[in-house]
């Protein structure tokens, strides 16, 4: 049978999801529970505490599915919910990415909607359209999820902390922390993991991005995550103490429900979804060339500054 053309296609696929979509956005929810948004630098351990988050709290949060239809995420979040059983992570990821269609999703092309991929956003950026739909987005989620908070990972949220506080108010920001090395040499590793090039540019550009993107590609990452660390430090200082949460990679590794404790006491008695894991592995980078080793001594030493 020959495919439908793409204006049909549009017509009798594209159009209903949309009118969907836009029913659920009219009910105008208002959750009663508050937003949480997991900060830190690329392969810090965000995606690890993300999904255990998920797996052992009953919360909102965006899938997989969502994360292949980011213009309607409420329709598919209520489509998985009353369809899928509970979520069961196996906290295994390849460089964010967790597999299942229920699995947590960073949603990058739902909050690019928004946002856009890779510019520094301030509060001043968003109309104030932009802030009621993607304010009533979420709270539809969360409404789908019973009311549970919400809670995403998005490592460019790192570059979005003063637009999130203008849309969510209430919202809670937690900060992965690990050794800055440790990050440096998998930020590196990735460069050849995805794709194979290590002169192409990975994850998260920091303010000063053209002035760096010709350096060599060790050079650029020890440059990279100081500057992204500065820049969040520099926009937490607006958030008030309260509602920031600060967790060690080591110490989660060593204790993950130290970390849910800290939430529930933070939130309430937000249900559980599963039974807690005692303990994960750490993982530790060490040097395997002579490039990685330089960066670890530009990251260690005043040659830090120098390009």
């Amino acid at each position: 049978m020959p495919s439908l053309p793409k204006f049909l296609h549009r017509t009798l696929v594209v159009s209903p999801m949309k009118l969907a979509e836009r029913a659920f956005l009219l009910r105008g929810w208002r959750p009663s529970q508050p937003q949480l948004f997991i900060l830190g630098l690329p392969r810090s351990g965000t995606t690890l505490v993300y999904q255990y988050i998920v797996h052992r709290l009953k919360v909102a949060y965006f899938t997989n599915g969502v994360g292949a239809f980011p213009k309607s995420p409420c329709l598919v979040t209520w489509w998985e919910h009353t369809r899928r059983g509970e979520y069961h992570s196996d906290f295994k990821s390849s460089y964010g990415h967790a597999l299942g269609a229920s699995a947590p999703h960073e949603a990058g092309s739902v909050w690019a909607r928004w946002f856009g991929y890779d510019d520094y956003i301030r509060r001043e950026d968003l109309s104030d359209r932009d802030v009621e739909e993607l304010r009533a987005t979420v709270n539809c989620v969360q409404r789908i999820y019973g009311g549970m908070p919400f809670v995403n990972k998005n490592v460019k949220h790192l570059l979005r902390l003063d637009a999130l506080q203008k849309v969510f108010p209430s919202a809670a920001f937690l900060v992965v922390h690990r050794e800055l090395p440790d990050v440096a040499l998998s930020v590196l590793r990735a460069r050849s993991a995805n794709g194979g090039d290590p002169q192409r540019w990975w994850s998260v550009k920091p303010p000063d991005y053209d002035e760096i993107k010709g350096l060599p590609p060790h050079r650029q990452v020890a440059l990279q995550l100081p500057a992204l660390e500065q820049r969040l430090d520099k926009d937490l200082q607006t958030v008030p103490t309260g509602r920031v949460l600060h967790v060690d990679y080591r110490d989660f590794c060593q204790n993950p429900d130290g970390l849910i404790e800290s939430l529930r006491t933070f939130w309430g008695e937000v249900p559980f979804r599963h039974p807690p894991v005692a303990h994960f592995d750490i993982t530790v980078n060490q040097p395997r060339t002579s490039e990685e080793q330089e960066l670890t001594a530009l990251l260690a030493g005043p040659g830090l500054c120098s390009r």
